[in-house]
């Protein structure tokens, strides 16, 4: 029985690596195929044009003011301008720590963005931002720290109406953890990273060292990995807060990393009864 019990779970997850693989052709696919017809950049995720998309078109009445937080990294604000080149917009906020030279340049085309070149976990940033119809926070929740990601949304709550997330939620526990907590032989367990990568080598070797760009420790840094958020620690933040979840999706494992899932939500702040 334990041969037999041990082929079925090989099968299994053989057939899981398959739907995988099939998954990430499919989407680089679509990412050549977006970059090709439309410009958008190789990494451009089509889940997250979906999520906008159901925001932009669906809620009523439609959003017409939008910020993006944290959302230059590795896609050169694609969301914001896709938002800006597709809904009609009055205003919006990019807000990120490195600017490049490709969102520089396409953004004097978008009179009504404002770039912000600040990390927006401080409250000075978000005194910059006038209130909004729509917050995207896309793969950053889980690096916020000193704020942490739960208190990042209770400094935006007050500005806007409506949460856009799409983040990489933790399976394997009922409660969010603060990961780097568990030690960096569990860490690396649970976050695929290499760990002999300049980055990653740094965090290890000058965990309490003072970072010297960001101005706080290494191991408080956003530029690496820091929480396993649940939904059930998301949904009740964002509820104790005065925020509904209107919209939710599971778009699967994110990469290798077998404890995390891909989850997309739009949380709509509820309004008093009538």
């Amino acid at each position: 029985m334990m041969g037999k019990a041990k082929r079925v779970n090989s099968r299994y997850a053989d057939t899981q690596m398959v739907h995988r693989l099939a998954h990430k052709v499919k989407w680089a696919l679509k990412g050549l195929a977006g970059h090709t017809l439309h410009g958008y950049p190789l990494r451009f995720d089509y889940t997250k044009k979906e999520l906008i998309d159901g925001a932009f078109s669906r809620l009523v009445p439609a959003p017409i003011s939008f910020a993006d937080l944290g959302g230059v990294w590795r896609i050169d604000g694609a969301y914001t301008f896709y938002i800006l080149e597709n809904y009609d917009v009055s205003s919006a906020f990019l807000v990120d720590t490195d600017f490049t030279d490709g969102v520089l340049e396409r953004s004097r085309s978008h009179p009504n963005l404002v770039l912000v070149n600040q990390n927006f976990g401080s409250p000075a940033i978000r005194e910059k931002i006038d209130s909004v119809d729509v917050l995207l926070l896309f793969d950053v929740l889980l690096h916020q720290v000193k704020p942490d990601w739960n208190q990042v949304l209770e400094m935006y709550a007050p500005v806007t109406d409506c949460f856009v997330i799409y983040n990489q939620q933790f399976t394997s526990s009922d409660t969010s953890v603060r990961l780097l907590d568990l030690g960096f032989d569990k860490y690396f367990e649970l976050v695929r990273v290499k760990r002999k990568s300049e980055l990653y080598k740094n965090l290890v070797e000058k965990t309490y060292e003072t970072h010297p760009g960001h101005k706080r420790i290494w191991r408080d840094i956003h530029n690496v990995w820091q929480w396993g958020i649940t939904d059930r620690d998301l949904i009740h933040t964002l509820e104790t807060i005065g925020f509904s979840l209107v919209y939710q999706k599971n778009w699967g494992q994110f990469s290798n990393f077998k404890n995390f899932e891909n989850h997309a939500f739009i949380f709509r702040k509820q309004r008093p009864a009538q």
